[in-house]
């Protein structure tokens, strides 16, 4: 049997149930959008059906969307929960991670990317190159915190980055 589905009035076509799952999980049709077949009286929401049911967002992913100030409704989909995370801005802490192993960043710059760059270089995917300036002076920050003389000479990032992790554990300091 055939859905006949409508968004916002207008019949966007018809499909089996079956048709459906893939078609949700494409964000192609939506939970909120309608639906009829010959037998119900009524245009009923997506959402009703099974199919469109397993692709809401969690009980737990609209409290996370709470949490992070983020919209959502009851028709927000898991799909489009993974959308919202993936563009909140990049954490400070993130940032001083960054700051630590080298890596440049810029204003604008959100947490999946940020989170890409940080595990590129974590796995050595990205190449080695001198230590930045900001690199050297969170180092010297850090030994002067220490009580520690700092010897610098022509380190690569990573190195610098080593030598940051390691004055942080001396001074007892996290990110």
């Amino acid at each position: 049997m055939k859905l006949r589905i409508a968004r916002n009035g207008v019949v966007l076509g018809e499909w089996t149930r079956t048709e459906l799952y893939p078609l949700l999980r494409a964000s192609e049709l939506f939970p909120s959008d309608y639906y009829w077949h010959e037998e119900t009286s009524e245009w009923k929401r997506l959402a009703d059906l099974p199919s469109g049911k397993s692709v809401l967002a969690t009980p737990a992913q609209r409290h996370m969307l709470a949490n992070h100030g983020l919209p959502y409704d009851e028709f927000t989909t898991k799909y489009q929960v993974s959308k919202l995370m993936e563009s909140r801005p990049c954490t400070n802490r993130q940032r001083s991670f960054m700051d630590d192993l080298g890596i440049v960043h810029f204003d604008g710059m959100t947490a999946k990317e940020a989170s890409d760059l940080i595990d590129a270089e974590l796995a050595k995917d990205t190449s080695d190159g001198p230590a930045t300036p900001k690199q050297i002076a969170i180092a010297r920050a850090l030994a002067a915190a220490c009580k520690l003389e700092l010897v610098i000479s022509s380190p690569t990032r990573r190195e610098a980055a080593s030598e940051i992790q390691a004055l942080r554990c001396v001074a007892g300091l996290s990110r």
